[in-house]
């Protein structure tokens, strides 16, 4: 049975999947940051919950290869190489599923983020209007939406404590 549900969830099939279904979670936090649906969707573990079971499965068969479970797993482990330099990072993301498994960690704190944006921005009801932007740059550049949203409540908030 796990041959048929590995080929059926293909890499490029849960690319995909991950891509246009965290489409929505972001329009709840940017169209609809108060309902308490966002609340329960995308500012509880449901999302990265799902996203975290994706990202175990990829992992899962990135070890379970054809060649039989855990194979080569010592050449696996490898992938510590990365910390080497850029290049061996190259190298390392040249493999489908190691590239798949790190765009699922991109969405999945990428999201996380912008909940907390979200979450943070209705505590301060001044920046209730202007945190589509942030939204936006931490949909598509992660920590620079971060520092855009923190930058807008310094100076509109006039807020930024060490610890919240």
């Amino acid at each position: 049975m796990l041959n048929s549900i590995k080929d059926f969830f293909t890499l490029d099939m849960i690319y995909q999947f991950a891509n246009i279904g965290v489409i929505p979670f972001w329009l709840m936090l940017v169209l609809l940051p108060s309902w308490n649906g966002t609340k329960v969707l995308v500012n509880s573990v449901f999302a990265p919950l799902i996203l975290g079971l994706l990202y175990f499965y990829v992992v899962y068969i990135y070890f379970n290869t054809s060649e039989g479970l855990f194979s080569n797993t010592l050449d696996k482990f490898k992938t510590f190489e990365l910390y080497k330099g850029l290049d061996s990072l190259k190298k390392i993301l040249g493999d489908k599923n190691i590239l798949l498994i790190f765009w699922i960690h991109f969405l999945t704190i990428n999201l996380m983020i912008g909940s907390w944006i979200a979450n943070d921005a209705s505590k301060n009801k001044a920046l209730q209007f202007i945190v589509i932007i942030p939204l936006v740059f931490t949909y598509f550049l992660g920590p620079i939406g971060l520092g855009v949203y923190l930058i807008l409540r310094i100076l509109v908030a006039q807020k930024l404590k060490l610890f919240d």
